[in-house]
């Protein structure tokens, strides 16, 4: 063989080699040219949009600002308005238990006073029911009260006859002793002396 073509032979792979390692470089070079330009869009529109946020993100915080400075300034008058209702309720309250121990002692007087009068004027009612009834052996009666026969209903067994047994017999006053004073009815009121 011609050392020529041994030449060339032998320098061929190392040509190819290098024409291979430039075609990937500038391969590389061109993708890596091509990321670097959309890495420098994106880094714009981040650089925008910071922009944007700097120069709306300031005013809109101080107006958030303003809006919690009056949110506070509503929740200091809120504190007012239940400290107000706080005490109104507490002046009711006060109030009610005023007018409770007022008019609460003397209606509880008014209430025993009208039982009293109730219970007065019961037991002057059979008081006087009894006083209606002279007792025997009475001096206002003309004989001493004999005994009542048995009726036909209790003789027979009849229907009432448990009810009228189960009745207690009224009791006999005792007799007032005989005396030279006049006395008055207990319904008549004393005589005024002058």
């Amino acid at each position: 063989m011609d050392p020529r073509l041994a030449l060339i032979a032998m320098s061929t792979p190392s040509v190819v080699l290098r024409y291979a390692a430039a075609f990937f470089f500038v391969v590389v070079a061109v993708a890596s040219a091509y990321a670097l330009f959309k890495a420098a869009k994106a880094l714009e529109r981040v650089d925008k949009v910071l922009a944007d946020v700097d120069e709306q993100g300031i005013p809109l915080m101080q107006k958030a600002g303003s809006t919690l400075d009056g949110v506070n300034a509503n929740l200091g008058n809120v504190d007012e308005i239940t400290r107000d209702v706080a005490g109104i309720t507490d002046k009711l309250d006060s109030m009610a238990n005023a007018v409770e121990r007022a008019v609460g002692a003397p209606a509880r007087k008014a209430a025993a006073f009208g039982a009293g009068v109730q219970g007065a004027v019961s037991s002057f009612m059979r008081r006087d029911k009894r006083a209606g009834t002279p007792p025997s052996g009475s001096p206002y009666t003309a004989s001493p009260a004999a005994p009542t026969p048995p009726t036909a209903d209790r003789a027979a067994g009849g229907a009432d006859a448990p009810e009228r047994a189960a009745e207690p017999e009224p009791a006999a006053a005792p007799a007032p002793e005989p005396a030279d004073e006049v006395v008055t009815p207990p319904n008549d009121p004393p005589a005024n002396e002058a």
